[in-house]
């Protein structure tokens, strides 16, 4: 008699977990923020970008931060609220290019070949440039790859993985224009010129109007800013996605989630809590 209601209890503890996972599962689009290594500035490299900002240091590692959703899932914003503030800085400070922009859509396709603007940093929600998205280096088949005009950004620095010169991360498309809310000041920090370490809003967001997904068919992972700084680069953000017709758009936050919709991520913040939470990649 003990042992059948053992059974019982244990089958109707099943009966009420199992329901629970397979929502978490359903719900939960974000699978994680990629954090990829792209490239690493050496001495020719500084040297010459002395003419556009002088601030590009030898050592300096360019960063681009992707979301990694699961199928059908799109990228609609990255915020900051009181409760939940969103902050992206560096212990020196962030690389910015003359002929670069704040967001990735402004900067010219004709300029990628320019000195080290593909170095430049900025917000995006896809984008690399006017005319390309960013996929990581790993999914790029080498096909049309920049070649710069002053013979630069050709240091194989094994921590950033694949060469740039092989493979740059960049797909001819048309990538979705972003729309901003109450950064106007704090965005400034990539913008020509600008030589700021923070940014940071506890209110406001960039967002895309329609979401973004990935161009690539063999994943969905988004890109949504390139940082390049030769200091210590650390960040906390918060991710709206969505489903197009399926529910409401779903919140994933650093830390402290206070509401039923908001879920806490770990891999929202860097460097990486554990190695179980984050990817930190060089696309090798």
């Amino acid at each position: 008699m003990l042992y059948s209601r053992y059974i019982l209890k244990t089958s109707l503890t099943l009966l009420w977990i199992l329901p629970s996972l397979l929502f978490a599962q359903v719900q939960h689009g974000l699978k994680g923020i990629i954090v990829e290594k792209y490239y690493v500035a050496d001495a020719k490299d500084a040297a010459k970008s002395a003419k556009h900002g002088g601030k590009l240091k030898a050592g300096a590692v360019t960063y681009r931060i992707y979301v990694d959703m699961l199928p059908g899932y799109k990228f609609e914003s990255a915020f900051g609220t009181t409760n939940h503030p969103l902050r992206i800085a560096t212990t020196t400070y962030f690389y910015n290019n003359d002929k670069g922009g704040s967001i990735a859509n402004s900067i010219s396709q004709d300029h990628l070949k320019d000195n080290t603007v593909m170095l430049d940093s900025w917000l995006s929600a896809g984008a690399a440039s006017e005319g390309n998205w960013g996929i990581l280096k790993a999914n790029d088949n080498g096909v049309g790859t920049i070649v710069s005009e002053q013979g630069l950004l050709q240091n194989e620095d094994t921590a950033a993985g694949i060469p740039l010169k092989k493979q740059d991360g960049l797909l001819a498309g048309t990538p979705p224009a972003v729309t901003t809310f109450g950064i106007d000041t704090a965005i400034k920090v990539f913008d020509k010129g600008a030589k700021g370490s923070i940014f940071s809003t506890t209110y406001g967001a960039w967002a895309t109007v329609n979401g973004a997904s990935s161009p690539d068919s063999s994943n969905n992972r988004v890109l949504i800013a390139q940082l390049t700084t030769n200091g210590q680069l650390s960040f906390e953000l918060n991710i709206q996605i969505g489903k197009p017709l399926i529910g409401k758009p779903e919140q994933y936050v650093a830390r402290n989630p206070r509401r039923k919709h908001e879920v806490m991520l770990p891999t929202l913040t860097y460097p990486p809590v554990t190695d179980q939470t984050s990817q930190d990649v060089t696309t090798k």
